[in-house]
């Protein structure tokens, strides 16, 4: 199992999703792989607060990590720096939050798929300091795990860490507290 942080938005078990929750984004003209005008890349640091999931998530703390930023209107664009895992939300005065939600099998075999389906939401809340060229933002990030409904799931026992899994309960989230520069 070992669901580890790997990208600043969705663990790697639903990073497969990130492109189907955030849906394609149109072919961007200014030679990043965000649309908009970039922002650049920042280096942000993320430190652990509440964290009802347990320890089997091999959560970081502190949690470096590059992004890129860019800015369309009053849409905030996050992307790793490779351009995947894309987020958007809109920008009002300096804030701004970005959403995405992936359901995604997380038992599954070579053989199929297995009976328990979790979904995912993860929540950027940031405060930038600037609302159209921003250089630096505080603020936090939210990842909730729960049973996905609307899809035949099991009760996911088998992911409990009584039963050998990740998480201590289900549902369950964390948070961390961000700071992010301009690179």
């Amino acid at each position: 199992m070992g669901v580890k942080t790997r990208i600043p938005f969705l663990h790697y078990a639903f990073a497969s999703l990130v492109s189907t929750v955030m849906g394609a984004c149109s072919t961007p003209t200014n030679g990043t792989s965000l649309p908009g005008t970039p922002a650049g890349t920042f280096n942000v640091v993320g430190t652990l607060g509440t964290n009802t999931c347990g320890d089997g998530l091999g959560l970081s703390n502190p949690w470096d990590f590059p992004l890129q930023m860019s800015v369309d209107g009053t849409v905030l664009y996050l992307a790793e720096t490779d351009g995947s895992g894309q987020m958007s939300g809109p920008i009002t005065g300096t804030s701004a939050v970005l959403t995405a939600t992936g359901t995604a099998n997380v038992d599954a075999t070579e053989a199929g798929a297995g009976s328990c389906n979790l979904t995912l939401t993860a929540t950027f809340n940031l405060d930038l300091n600037s609302e159209s060229s921003p250089t630096s933002f505080t603020g936090s990030v939210s990842y909730a795990y729960a049973v996905a409904t609307g899809v035949a799931s099991a009760a996911c026992n088998d992911q409990l860490s009584s039963s050998g899994g990740d998480y201590a309960v289900l549902p369950c989230y964390f948070t961390y507290s961000l700071s992010g520069t301009h690179q």
